[in-house]
């Protein structure tokens, strides 16, 4: 049975901070981020950032060699 080092709210997390740093040090906001009108003042991803954050998440999972969703 393999252990996994992190718990998937921990990848979600790690995946969270380098999307936005990403997002923010090539001044992609516009590229990655829409205002959702289902939420009052809330956001979500475009199809571009949707991509670019499966991207960061697979990869923080393979660095990790994580078992699970």
């Amino acid at each position: 049975m393999t252990t996994n080092i992190l718990e998937l709210d921990q990848v979600c997390n790690i995946t969270q901070e380098v999307y936005f740093e990403i997002v923010d040090h090539f001044g992609i906001a516009k590229k990655c981020i829409e205002h959702d009108p289902d939420i009052q003042d809330g956001t979500r991803n475009t199809e571009y950032g949707e991509e670019l954050y499966n991207l960061i998440e697979y990869a923080v999972k393979n660095a990790i060699d994580y078992q699970g969703d």
